[in-house]
This record gives C-alpha cells, sequence and structure tokens, in this order.
C-alpha cells in the first residue's frame, strides 16, 4: 500500500459575507487580508487602492491562493444585502490571522460558505471545510444594513 501526504491537504477557497456599505471599512478588512496573505507568503504586501463607492470593490483583487488556476481574490458587491463578498484561499489565512481578528475588531457581521449555503454560488473551486468565524465571535448585533465605519 502507498500513502501520499499532500503539502496542502485542503487547498480549496473560503468564501465570507461582510455588512457594511461604508467603503472604508471594506477596504480596511480587504487590506488586513492582503497584509496576512503577504507575511503568510512571505513575499511583499500588496496595497489595496482606496475606492469611494462600495460598486468599485469588484475591481479590487489581490494575490492569494485562490480558485483552481486563479492566483487572485475576487470580489463582489451584493446592493439588496449592503454587503460584500470575498472569495479567497484558505491556506493563505488563519481564523487568528490579521483578516479574521480585523472584521471582529470592527464589529461587521460576517457569513462564511461553511455555514451559510446561499454563499457556495460564488465560490471558484471547493470551499474548504473549515470556519474561520464561529458563533462565540464577539460581534455586535447589527442589521444587514449595518453603519460600521472606521476612523481615518
Amino acid at each position: 500500500m502507498r500513502l501520499e501526504k499532500g503539502l496542502n491537504p485542503n487547498c480549496s477557497e473560503a468564501v465570507f459575507r461582510f455588512y457594511t456599505e461604508d467603503p472604508k471599512v471594506a477596504h480596511t478588512i480587504l487590506q488586513a487580508f492582503a497584509d496576512e496573505v503577504g507575511e503568510t507568503n512571505e513575499h511583499p504586501v500588496e496595497i489595496i487602492p482606496t475606492f469611494r463607492h462600495m460598486e468599485e470593490v469588484k475591481r479590487i483583487t489581490f494575490s492569494a491562493c485562490a480558485g483552481i488556476g486563479d492566483p487572485v481574490t475576487k470580489c463582489i458587491w451584493e446592493p439588496k444585502k449592503k454587503a460584500f463578498v470575498l472569495c479567497i484561499g484558505n491556506n493563505d489565512i488563519a481564523p487568528d490571522g490579521k483578516g479574521c481578528e480585523k472584521v471582529r475588531e470592527l464589529g461587521v457581521r460576517v457569513e462564511e460558505a461553511e455555514t451559510c449555503k446561499d454563499l457556495l454560488k460564488y465560490a471558484r473551486d471547493c470551499t474548504c471545510g473549515n470556519v474561520f468565524f464561529d458563533d462565540d465571535v464577539p460581534q455586535e448585533e447589527r442589521s444587514p444594513n449595518d453603519k460600521s465605519t472606521v476612523s481615518s
């Protein structure tokens, strides 16, 4: 019998929905994830450009192991939900990493594909099976019309 061990047994995608309409909050979240990816892979951190309108989030990408043959993240704006979606490789982030910690710090309501099957439609690859935000995460009770802000 021959056994093989893969280096990245869960090389797949994490898909998150962040409930915020504030471009500054979205930028802060995306930059925290970009910082984490850069540090994890020991390459220069990509600077996420600022944007003034949430519709512009769909133009934001940064290098990350995400989706089969797709080495960048993907962002989607959901105006009806007043939220944006981030698809990112699960090997580049951790539940206690900069990205997830920043989301917790900001108190932004978040859903993820592992616990919200509606998000699976955005996955470019299989989702990872990992849960990054569990029920005991201290999050403010916010409506989907979250008005989170970040001071400059």
